[in-house]
């Protein structure tokens, strides 16, 4: 899929990989929200706001790193309610959301940057896209990954 915009979340400094991607061509938004603890409701509103402040293109595809993983599916609501079409969730070293009925609404994907990262497993078991890659290679795989949802 192109993404119209791709929405970081909860990428540490030191993990980032802003200038490639932009690079890339792709519009970003970081969305994390200043003071607010990941994944809770306080989260999610303030991230919410940030994307919609930016104007983003649509389709959007939300990134999640670390414990911002269980945002995406409330994250992905807020945009759905705010009209914004939402293409595709991401998940890099993230920890998954609990399954539920409703969700997921867009194709998944999962990238693991860790070797035996007990996750890559449970994404493959939901069927979802799934990629390895070193920290160096971060950028190029996250790109390809989003390109085969």
């Amino acid at each position: 899929m192109t993404p119209g915009t791709l929405v970081l979340l909860g990428f540490p400094p030191s993990r980032t990989p802003y200038g490639e991607l932009r690079a890339a061509g792709h519009g970003l938004v970081a969305a994390d929200p200043p003071d607010a603890p990941e994944a809770g409701p306080r989260y999610v509103a303030g991230a919410a706001l940030r994307i919609g402040a930016a104007g983003p293109r649509t389709p959007l595809v939300l990134v999640a790193y670390g414990a911002a993983g269980p945002a995406l599916p409330a994250l992905g609501g807020a945009q759905r309610a705010a009209h914004r079409l939402v293409g595709g969730y991401v998940f890099v070293d993230a920890e998954p959301p609990a399954p539920a009925g409703d969700w997921p609404d867009a194709p998944c994907g999962y990238l693991a940057t860790s070797p035996g990262d007990p996750r890559l497993d449970a994404a493959r078991l939901r069927a979802w896209r799934t990629a390895e890659a070193g920290p160096a290679g971060l950028a190029p795989a996250l790109l390809e990954l989003i390109e085969d949802l």
